[in-house]
Parts: structure tokens; C-alpha cells; sequence
């Protein structure tokens, strides 16, 4: 649901991420737990799925505006549309460090598991990506350090 934002799409790709589970069990090698196991196949058909229909960003401004919502109350509601703006113009792979990261509060090496990266890949996008937010809010004359 966090990457596609609408319901319908979700219990479609999650109905897939499940088949396709069921299908292939027999390749589990135990490398990691299953349930990252399970979380990267749901990404990738997330992923697969958002790349077939050309959408540029792995979150929606209305998913993006109801995690900020829902995680932040201590903001005001202009910072909060700043913000969603800005972690809408991040590469895919920052937005998703960023929502797995701050919004789902996995550790790098879940994420790393998850998006297929090294942790230490994980670490460096999300620093990568807090420098593009700090930029593109101040950009929009936001002072980042206020949020």
C-alpha cells in the first residue's frame, strides 16, 4: 500500500506477492529470514508494477502526505506539505531508504535486504537523501532544522 497508494492495486500486487511466495519456496536457500525474503518479492512487484504503468515516483503525493500525517503531528501543516513535496522529488531508491528508514523504522540492514544494497548502501542513500531534502526544503524556503 505504501508504494502504490491505492487500495485495489495493493491487494493485487500483495495477492501476487503471495502466488508468487507459494510458487517459489522450493528457491528459498535460507540466506536471509523469510519475512525479508517475502518483503523483497513484494518490493519488486511493487517495483515491476510501477515500472510497467511509467510512474516516476514509488509513493504517491496522497501516501506520501498521509505517512507525513500520520507520524508528525508536532509539525506545522505547511512544513508538512513541504516536506511531501520534497521527498517526492527524490530518486526512487532515496524515497524508499527514506520511507522504509523514518516511516516504517526498519534498521539498514533490513532495508539493505529489502532493496537488494549493502547496508552500508543504505546508509549512504539515506545520508544522500536527508542532503536532497535539506536542499530542496530550503529551496522552497523551508529551514530544514525547524521540521
Amino acid at each position: 500500500m505504501k508504494m502504490v497508494g491505492h487500495h485495489d492495486q495493493a491487494d493485487e500486487l500483495t495477492q501476487r506477492t503471495f502466488v508468487t511466495v507459494y510458487k517459489k519456496l522450493d528457491t528459498f536457500r535460507g540466506e536471509s529470514s523469510l519475512d525479508t525474503w517475502i518483503y523483497r518479492i513484494a518490493v519488486n512487484i511493487g517495483k515491476n508494477y510501477l515500472n510497467k504503468k511509467r510512474v516516476k515516483d514509488f509513493v504517491g503525493l496522497d501516501k506520501i502526505k498521509e505517512l507525513i500525517y500520520e507520524s508528525s503531528s508536532n509539525i506545522n501543516e505547511d512544513s508538512k506539505n513541504y516536506l511531501q513535496q520534497a521527498i517526492q522529488k527524490l530518486p526512487p531508491k532515496q524515497t524508499m531508504v527514506v520511507l522504509l528508514r523514518s516511516f516504517q523504522g526498519l534498521p539498514y540492514k533490513k532495508i539493505g535486504a529489502i532493496l537488494d544494497i549493502s547496508e552500508n548502501s543504505a546508509k549512504v542513500n539515506f545520508s544522500h537523501a536527508l542532503k536532497n531534502l535539506r536542499k530542496k526544503l530550503n529551496q522552497m524556503g523551508v529551514d530544514y532544522e525547524q521540521l
